[in-house]
């Protein structure tokens, strides 16, 4: 008893230190409105003893320096993540140190949660001040005698370090473990009927980053993506027989657009809002009077009304170029020298052949650095004869404005570049028998929304002639707006352009224009105050603009739906890729892709995001089948069935797609042409 007293005496300061570890996680988490507790505590434990076996390690001066040392790593670590939770609903991941400039950018004006900041302050300062009044009563006092202090006694600190060594070990490989032991279980298995909650709820904030940091490589590796006597397996899953239902469904309009030219656009952070009146922002005339290109574009061709994106812009433009992504990894970072032939620059490339045509070119271009998202090298896997980047577009007059000094924030205008970069997008000296294939990223909508750009000059003016979009001296969420519906003004003015160009070259009755946005208006939170929801699960937030300009596709559509131009399928992000498949009469292999064509009716795709981790209809959203976070109002045991039927089918494809993605399996194998 007296040993115990002792030990407790010495060591009040990790006693401590180990209770308000537990206390700020479990308040970081009722911040996030999780609840006040963890479903799966034993891994937090585990994280909180390494760190206290430290301490009581440590000698008594250094005690409490370090404790604070600790408890303020995991209170940085906690705001963080609530921060990055806040901005758009991501969990944090060690990868995102890849796309740090990204994520700093999406809390680039998140106001300070003085809440969670004040109480984490207070309760730091309450801790210090606890043991400095602790070392005056106590420690100061304390004997010095050889052998009674608790932290030089030889067995004890054997014990001590037997417990670290062993506290470590588990620490490191309960990732690993985990990996091995469900290593043969289905994706169905793990990620459909995974545990209710998300990463947070089951191991805390500190806890998942922890575990994350030892759930790479090695626990990657014990997952069995091994295709080691799976060859014909996973061969049979692609092909299959050759039959006609191993392949892409086709609609009635396949191959209505094989022989024209693709201008396949990105839109970064694309929303209706701005320039649909439906929304109650902005009148029907004003609407026309800002917004005429993307209005012409809508009416004059196809919009999808019940297009769904829920995923950062890396994923979102790899979904679109080849139609999937991989569990755990990113394309761009771990497999951006991959052989991909099924990717549609390739398919692009292949069908004009097939067809007796050639190829004028097939080019990407971003107003960005090439290495942003690592797509200098991976575009050249996909098929693009180049990425023209913001530093080849400077010999065409282009400015970088992101880097100018005294351009905080600034993206170089989509307009600007449309304007410059015009006659390499959209080629002019096209002969008869060729066709390209011109795949652009926008920039002027990424963010930064805090204060009015100088690039938008213009177009804050045009707003305030039309009256819309007014500034505000006392609503700051205005001002975002305001900026935004520049920014998407910027846009329309560039689609002017290309529109105009390519009427001028006599291409725009054989080009098929497609845009697309890769998600929301997550930065600053802007979707939720524009489209007035306040719940983040609601699937409403992620309904986006998909629009298709093609006269010839417009046109047929319309004889066949009444007049109709509105396409009212359910659709995410994975069909982007399927549909432009079946309009230029481009056959492909169903399992290679998650989606199908939006012309078709065949069952509905799902959103499995792989940034957020949840799933995603235009009903529901979830983490897994166990805890549906958001239903629409009416939602019934069949819309259940439905969405469960759905997610194992596009887990089944993935549980096949990563063997493809982690296996480099084209490159070994070679593509078997339809």
């Amino acid at each position: 008893m007296t040993q115990f007293k002792n030990f407790a005496k010495e060591n009040i300061v990790v006693l401590i230190y180990f209770c308000l570890s537990f206390f700020v996680e479990f308040l970081t988490l009722a911040f996030m409105k999780f609840g006040f507790f963890v479903t799966h505590p034993f891994y937090l434990l585990m994280i909180i003893l390494f760190f206290t076996s430290i301490l009581l390690l440590i000698p008594l001066k250094f005690k409490f320096v370090f404790a604070c040392i600790f408890l303020l790593l995991q209170i940085a670590l906690n705001i963080g993540c609530v921060y990055l939770y806040d901005s758009n609903g991501t969990f944090f991941e060690w990868a995102m140190y890849n796309q740090r400039n990204d994520a700093f950018g999406t809390i680039e004006d998140l106001s300070l949660r003085w809440d969670l900041f004040a109480v984490d302050l207070i309760i730091f300062l309450c801790f210090i001040a606890g043991i400095c009044l602790l070392w005056f009563l106590y420690y100061k006092k304390r004997r010095k005698m050889e052998g009674q202090i608790y932290h030089n006694d030889l067995k004890n600190r054997i014990i001590f370090s037997s417990s670290l060594v062993l506290t470590a070990l588990l620490i490191i490989t309960i990732p690993s473990i985990s990996a091995y032991v469900h290593r043969n279980d289905s994706y169905i298995e793990k990620y459909l009927y995974a545990d209710a909650g998300n990463k947070y709820q089951q191991k805390g904030t500190t806890g998942n980053a922890i575990y994350e940091f030892f759930n790479g490589n090695l626990a990657n590796l014990l997952v069995n993506h091994d295709i080691k006597n799976r060859e014909q397996e996973l061969e049979n899953f692609i092909y299959g027989t050759k039959e006609e239902n191993d392949l892409l469904p086709q609609s009635e309009y396949f191959g209505i657009s094989k022989d024209h030219n693709l201008v396949y656009v990105l839109v970064e952070s694309f929303e209706w809002y701005p320039f649909i009146e439906s929304f109650h922002l902005i009148e029907p005339e004003q609407a026309q009077a800002l917004y005429p290109n993307l209005l012409r574009i809508m009416n004059d061709g196809l919009y999808a009304s019940h297009f769904y994106a829920r995923e950062k812009t890396d994923t979102a433009e790899m979904l679109a170029l080849l139609g999937s992504n991989p569990t755990e990894k990113y394309i761009n970072y771990d497999f951006p020298k991959n052989q991909y032939p099924y990717s549609l620059p390739n398919l692009f490339k292949e069908h004009v052949l097939e067809n007796g045509k050639t190829i004028k070119q097939i080019k990407s271009f971003h107003q960005n650095t090439g290495s942003f998202y690592n797509r200098s090298i991976l575009h050249k896997s996909l098929g693009f004869e180049e990425l023209i980047d913001v530093e080849k577009m400077a010999k065409y007059g282009i400015v970088n404005h992101w880097d100018e000094e005294n351009f905080e924030g600034e993206r170089t205008p989509d307009s600007e570049t449309i304007e410059k970069m015009q006659d390499m997008m959209f080629p002019s000296d096209l002969k008869e028998n060729e066709q390209y294939m011109t795949f652009w990223i926008t920039f002027a909508m990424h963010g930064y929304y805090k204060k009015e750009r100088v690039t938008f000059k213009e177009w804050y003016k045009e707003l305030d002639e039309v009256g819309a979009f007014k500034k505000s001296d006392t609503n700051s969420k205005d001002n975002y707006l305001r900026t935004y519906a520049a920014a998407v003004l910027d846009f329309d003015h560039a689609m002017g352009t290309m529109l105009n160009k390519l009427e001028e070259n006599g291409q725009l009755e054989n080009t098929t224009i497609v845009l697309f946005a890769d998600h929301n208006t997550y930065y600053n939170n802007l979707s939720k105050y524009a489209k007035k929801i306040n719940n983040s699960y609601n699937p409403e937030l992620y309904r986006v603009p998909f629009l298709i300009y093609d006269q010839a596709l417009t046109a047929r559509y319309k004889e066949l739906n009444n007049g109709s131009n509105e396409i009212t399928k359910f659709a995410t992000t994975c069909d982007l890729m399927p549909t432009i498949m079946d309009i230029f009469g481009i056959p492909g292999y169903k399992n290679l892709y998650f989606g199908s064509s939006v012309f078709t009716d065949d069952a509905l795709s799902i959103v499995f995001s792989r940034a957020y981790g949840i799933f995603l209809t235009d009903k529901l959203m979830c983490y897994s089948a166990k805890q549906l976070l958001y239903t629409v109002p009416g939602f019934t045991k069949e819309d259940y069935n439905d969405f469960v039927k759905r997610a194992k089918v596009h887990l089944t494809k993935l549980e096949y797609l990563d063997l493809i993605y982690y296996n480099d399996y084209f490159k070994h194998h070679p593509y078997q042409k339809i």
